[in-house]
């Protein structure tokens, strides 16, 4: 399941950060409504993705104490 989720949120997360660029080192922005939607959602997915599959992840340490 956990590898469902991952490929799931790389779907868009791959498009994102490639729009990003793009807008970033040519200064073409994006056109569309659905490439600004996936510009927005980037801190989103950036942090989605840190937070529950990166070697980042905050996993035990980050419970509150009790739980």
């Amino acid at each position: 399941m956990r590898a469902v989720l991952l490929f799931l949120l790389l779907l868009p997360l791959f498009p994102a950060l490639s729009l990003l660029v793009h807008w970033l080192q040519d200064g073409q922005a994006p056109q569309t409504w659905w490439q600004w939607a996936l510009v927005l959602a980037l801190p989103l997915l950036l942090w989605w993705y840190l937070r529950h599959f990166s070697i980042l992840a905050c996993r035990e340490g980050c419970r509150p104490p009790g739980t």
